[in-house]
C-alpha cells in the first residue's frame, strides 16, 4: 500500500492500521510503503504507473483524488482515469484553529481583529496548492481580509509553526487539530461542516460566522491502478468494510471528530465526482494560483 506522505502522519496511520487488519483478514501480507513529496503527487503518479494486478494499493487523499487538478498546472497522472475506487476510509472537516499567542477566543473576535489590523494575521498550510490554502484564500476573500499565507512542506511543519505562534492559523482537519486543542496548545474558532462536531460542541460552524456554504472536509479512501480486476476490487472492499464497521475503528473516527466510510466502490466514485466539482468551484472562487509543475514520480524501492 503507496501512501504518497510521510510516516507518521494521519494519512499514514490510517493506512497502517487497515493494512495490518487487511493482513489479518486475506491472510496476505501487506507492506506499507511511504513515497511523499509534492502535496501526495509523487507516491500517487508511482501507485498510478504499477500493474494492475491487485497487489500494489494506494492510500489516496482529496488532495491529489479531488484538487491538485485544479491547483496544478500539470500532474503525472490523471486521478479520473488512472484508478479504480475500493473504499472511502473516513472523512474529518476542517477546523480554523489559532495560536495561543493571537488574542482572540471566538471566530467573531478573529475576524474583527483580521480587518483591525491586517498586516498582523498569518496562516499555515500544507504547502501552496494545496487543499488547505484553499481554505484560506476562500475564507479570506469571502470576508475580504489581509491575512498572509505561508506554505509549509506538510501539515506537521505547518502545525508546529502554529504551535511555536510563528504562525497565527491555520485551517486544519479536525483530526489533526484535535491533539493540540485537547492539551489546550491552540484554539478552535469554526468547523467548516453543515453542523457542530459532538467532539467539539462548543465550536461554531462558519455557517453560524455569517459565511454560507463553507463546509470543506479531508478524507482518506483506499485505490487500486486502473484495470485491476473487479473481483479485486469487490474482494477488498469486503473486507474494508468490515473492519470499518467493528466498534474499535467507529469509536477512533468519532473520537477524531470524523465519519467512517464504509462505502462500496461504486459509492466512492460518486463521492470522488461530488467532491471533484465540489473543489473545482471552490479553488475558481478563492484565485489560488495555480503551482507551476508536479514533480513526476519516483521510481518504486
Amino acid at each position: 500500500m503507496i501512501v504518497p506522505y510521510p510516516a507518521g502522519g494521519g494519512a499514514d496511520h490510517w493506512a497502517r492500521l487497515v493494512s495490518k487488519e487487511l493482513a489479518d483478514r486475506l491472510g496476505q501480507a501487506v507492506v506499507v510503503e511511504n513515497i511523499p513529496g509534492a502535496g501526495g503527487n509523487k507516491g500517487t503518479a508511482a501507485a498510478a504507473s504499477e500493474k494492475p494486478d491487485g497487489y500494489t494499493l494506494l492510500l489516496g487523499s482529496v488532495g491529489p483524488l479531488a484538487v491538485h487538478q485544479f491547483t496544478y498546472s500539470a500532474l503525472a497522472f490523471d486521478p479520473e482515469k488512472n484508478f479504480v475506487p475500493i473504499a472511502l476510509l473516513e472523512s474529518s472537516p476542517i477546523l480554523l484553529v489559532a495560536a495561543r499567542s493571537v488574542p482572540v477566543s471566538s471566530g467573531a473576535e478573529l475576524i474583527g481583529l483580521a480587518r483591525a489590523k491586517p498586516d498582523m494575521l498569518s496562516y499555515a498550510s500544507n504547502g501552496n496548492g494545496s487543499p488547505e490554502q484553499v481554505a484560506g484564500e476562500l475564507f479570506k476573500k469571502r470576508l475580504k481580509l489581509e491575512i498572509r499565507h505561508l506554505p509549509y512542506d506538510g501539515a506537521a511543519p505547518a502545525r508546529a509553526a502554529v504551535l511555536a505562534g510563528r504562525a497565527s492559523l491555520m485551517f486544519d482537519p479536525c483530526k489533526g487539530a484535535l491533539p493540540a486543542i485537547r492539551r489546550g496548545l491552540q484554539t478552535p474558532l469554526a468547523v467548516a461542516a453543515s453542523t457542530r462536531l459532538p467532539a467539539l460542541p462548543d465550536v461554531p460552524t462558519f455557517g453560524e460566522l455569517g459565511i454560507s456554504g463553507y463546509e470543506l472536509r479531508i478524507w482518506t479512501g483506499v485505490l487500486a491502478p486502473a484495470g485491476t480486476p473487479a473481483g479485486i476490487i469487490a474482494k477488498l472492499n469486503e473486507s474494508i468494510q468490515a473492519i470499518l464497521r467493528t466498534p474499535e475503528i467507529q469509536k477512533e473516527i468519532a473520537d477524531e471528530g470524523g465519519e467512517a466510510g464504509a462505502t462500496t466502490p461504486g459509492d466512492f466514485a460518486a463521492f470522488l465526482q461530488t467532491e471533484r466539482k465540489h473543489w473545482s468551484a471552490l479553488v475558481n472562487e478563492s484565485g489560488v494560483p495555480r503551482v507551476a509543475v508536479a514533480a513526476p514520480a519516483p521510481p518504486l524501492s
